[in-house]
């Protein structure tokens, strides 16, 4: 596996040291494993934007020479974070998309070069298509399914009988 058991403990040990703001989400303790269940959305995001990048810098960027397999992993990894941090803006521009495209593409391409055996997976084809979103409907809070929630909630509230007031 790529994050061995003893990884995880690392990460483990250090998310416990990690001070976060109030408004990030941690992640439950027993992540990774059986009895730590499915992580949500935002532990997702928080395991991956701030506890992996912490640990897995110091555990495959100072341990391993830039040759390592670790460190290409680790370097790989890091694209993926940089492409999603430039689709997950709450602004975006032509350079962002730039940025979002140049990055996932390269976690892509590192992906088949560090797992020759893998298939890549319909996601994979769609992160490509993403640029295109941006481009074309604005960054994802902007179409979010709250939002759609919210407007749901909004024309269920609406009057339609064609009658003033009533």
């Amino acid at each position: 596996s790529v994050i061995g058991k003893d990884v995880l403990e690392e990460v483990n040990r250090d998310m416990k040291t990690t001070i976060l703001p109030n408004w990030v989400s941690r992640v439950r303790e027993k992540w990774g494993t059986k009895a730590g269940g499915t992580l949500g959305a935002d532990e997702w995001r928080t395991l991956c934007s701030i506890s992996l990048i912490i640990s897995l810098v110091c555990i495959w960027g100072y341990k391993h020479n830039e040759e390592s397999r670790h460190f290409q992993m680790l370097l790989n990894f890091l694209d993926l974070v940089h492409a999603l941090h430039a689709f997950n803006l709450c602004e975006t521009s032509s350079a962002h998309q730039a940025y979002y495209l140049f990055h996932i593409l390269k976690y892509l391409q590192g992906l088949l070069i560090l797992f020759p055996d893998i298939s890549l997976k319909p996601n994979h084809h769609y992160a490509i298509h993403a640029a295109d979103d941006l481009k074309l409907m604005g960054p994802p809070h902007a179409r979010s399914s709250p939002v759609f929630e919210h407007l749901n909630h909004v024309l269920q509230q609406t009057n339609f009988n064609r009658h003033l007031g009533k």
